[in-house]
């Protein structure tokens, strides 16, 4: 999955999918990478992801 989010936006926007069904906080550094991308959209799927796990 991290390869996965190496690549382009919608590389990037499959990911976040796949780290949204799994759900565990063994996604937690791909999210974290999410927040520091250029794309505002990836910036606000992982925010809304990590607010899940507080």
């Amino acid at each position: 999955m991290l390869t996965l989010f190496q690549g382009n936006t919608e590389d990037k926007l499959k990911a976040l999918k796949i780290a949204e069904e799994l759900a565990d906080k063994s996604t937690l550094p791909i999210l974290r990478k999410g927040l520091r991308d250029i794309s505002p959209e990836v910036v606000e799927i992982s925010a809304l992801l990590i607010r899940k796990f507080k």
